[in-house]
């Protein structure tokens, strides 16, 4: 007789590979996020966060909201601002992209490795951080 964890193990083995859930290319952690007093009207906010590629990992073409300061902490990350050229960052090294331009390459430079990096952004309050590429 199949006990309860038997079942429930053959169930799952049964799920079409198709259907399971892909592996998460981008893993975020939140590491501060603070206002700032208001300047020129504006209400900013600072936020930071460690974002770490799986080997291989990418994300899809996408703009940020706000200015953006990523320094590279383990492996190499390829990227490419607007239609400029792909370029490959190394730990100890910093980028910074500009509010709304197109992120248009943004991925891990190793399929073995995984690459570490932090992003200060200083972004208006209440507007999401990233927005498609459209």
């Amino acid at each position: 007789m199949i006990n309860r964890r038997q079942a429930l193990k053959a169930a799952v083995a049964a799920i079409p590979l198709s259907h399971a859930r892909p592996q998460e290319q981008l893993k975020r952690t939140a590491l501060m996020s603070q206002d700032l007093p208001a300047m020129d009207g504006a209400n900013l906010m600072v936020t930071v966060q460690e974002l770490e590629y799986v080997p291989g990992g990418t994300s899809e073409a996408h703009r940020h909201n706000g200015c953006t300061f990523v320094y590279v902490l383990a492996g190499e990350i390829l990227t490419q601002i607007d239609d400029g050229p792909v370029k490959t960052y190394k730990p100890g090294e910093m980028f910074y992209e500009p509010p709304l331009h197109l992120h248009a390459v943004s991925k891990n430079a190793s399929s073995t490795e995984p690459a570490k990096f932090l992003v200060f952004r200083v972004i208006e309050k209440g507007k999401p951080a990233t927005v498609p590429a459209k």
